[in-house]
């Protein structure tokens, strides 16, 4: 007797009249949606099938046929369908990317293999690299899936009455750190306690969605499956390939003892370093990091500037008064303000930058009235120029950078966004891979 060879999906064509036998593995088998059309509620149960090739599909069943079906789907076992229909696969609300889709009619036959087949793939993964994320922002009606190490687990967070969320970050080969929103349901999938423990999960999420509110980050949705440490090829290279990065777990470890808000965090992670005779030439980034020394200190003399206590902008004197411009007011209340300008350098080059009041009150280890006090006290100036260079002087620091807003200055002063301890050995790491990069080119 002659074996019978089930079509893959490759070779199904949609047609509104052929009808298509195929054999293939349930790996994702969702609830029943209902939705309002036209004010009439319907229903359609969406699944994927993936073939031998490994090639995912999605298959629907639509409103009366449902109900014939229910409880004969369980994700991971081999069904053999007799008498699909195959059509394109609608424009909005893919969960895989293929241009067609399969339909069970009430008409089809549905047998489940009770031996496994291995030749058949247990898994498919729309995986996106975590930084090429952005250029899916806009793409609202599809989902993505995302497989990263987890590098930091938040609290869970209620938001409004009855839902709440937890963040995670997450991390893959590209060295780009993301956040991955888990809302209700999902948040058990992982615990805080996870930060204190000397392990990094491998999660896989399928069916995310891609948003951007103060940079790109993943939020689950309802096609949604969430996956911890499952094992496959896929993970077990994003394993490997951390077990051998010592720098990954020093991102890890970092990522966990970090003060920083957890955007702030990502932010950071994911800075760019350069030096800074390539700092003219950064775009395209939020940041970019440098590690330099301050070689010189502009005069404490304008380190104090008076704002307007409404809007924190520099006040200007006008008549005799202090006006601030912003809101338009004249003999408005102020309160001292500081703005730190230093020039650092590297072996490369030296750059003009500025710290602003809340990081500049930080690194100085007091506030602006205490600084304005010692200024207005006999040698108020040295004293002042001492605690500056006790905090920068003869020592060198990891700069993160605002780059260049259209073309580069060299008179201009850079806004400086954070200033941290440099880790001496993610820096030798870093310069390993820079000097081994250049060897190959």
């Amino acid at each position: 007797m002659t074996e019978y060879h089930y079509p893959t999906f490759e070779h199904l064509y949609p047609s509104g009249v052929q009808r298509y036998d195929v054999r293939a593995r349930l790996i994702r088998n969702y609830d029943i949606f209902n939705y309002n059309h036209k004010g009439t509620t319907k229903q359609t149960w969406k699944m994927i099938f993936v073939d031998v090739e490994g090639q995912a599909i999605q298959c629907n069943i639509f409103g009366p046929a449902i109900e014939k079906f229910i409880g004969r789907f369980q994700e991971g076992f081999i069904y053999i369908l007799l008498a699909v229909q195959v059509i394109f696969a609608e424009g909005k609300n893919k969960i895989v990317p293929n241009w067609k889709q399969m339909i069970i009619k009430e008409e089809t036959n549905v047998i489940r293999e009770e031996e496994d087949d291995i030749s058949i793939p247990s898994f498919h993964y729309n995986l996106v690299q975590l930084n090429r994320l952005s250029c899916h922002i806009d793409c609202t009606d599809r989902v993505y899936d995302a497989m990263g190490l987890v590098l930091y687990v938040s609290p869970v967070e209620n938001i409004g009455v009855d839902s709440f969320k937890r963040d995670v970050a997450i991390m893959d080969t590209t060295w780009t750190v993301i956040k991955l929103t888990l809302w209700n349901d999902f948040v058990h999938v992982l615990d805080e306690n996870l930060n204190h423990v000397d392990v990094a999960p491998i999660i896989v999420a399928c069916g995310l969605h891609v948003k951007s509110f103060y940079g790109t980050y993943l939020s689950t949705g309802y096609h949604t499956r969430v996956y911890v440490n499952p094992v496959n090829e896929k993970t077990t290279s994003l394993s490997t390939w951390y077990k051998s990065e010592k720098l990954a777990k020093i991102r890890r470890d970092w990522f966990r003892s970090s003060t920083f808000s957890l955007k702030s965090s990502i932010d950071i992670s994911n800075t760019p370093r350069i030096r800074l005779s390539q700092f003219p030439s950064a775009r395209k980034v939020q940041y970019c990091r440098v590690v330099a020394y301050a070689c010189r200190v502009d005069s404490v003399d304008n380190i104090i500037y008076e704002a307007c206590n409404r809007c924190l902008k520099k006040v200007v004197i006008f008549q005799g008064l202090q006006k601030c411009q912003s809101c338009n007011l004249t003999n408005t209340v102020t309160i001292p303000r500081l703005l730190l300008r230093l020039t650092i350098f590297d072996k490369s080059g030296n750059l003009k930058v500025t710290i602003l009041h809340d990081l500049a009150q930080h690194l100085l280890g007091c506030l602006a009235t205490e600084i304005k006090s010692v200024l207005q006290q006999p040698n108020g100036r040295n004293r002042v120029m001492e605690k500056v260079f006790a905090c920068f002087g003869n020592r060198a620091f990891s700069w993160v950078l605002h780059p260049p807003i259209g073309d580069f200055n060299p008179e201009h002063s850079y806004t400086v966004g954070y200033v941290l301890h440099v880790d001496w050995a993610e820096e030798c790491m870093w310069l390993n891979k820079y000097i081994a990069s250049k060897k190959r080119k």
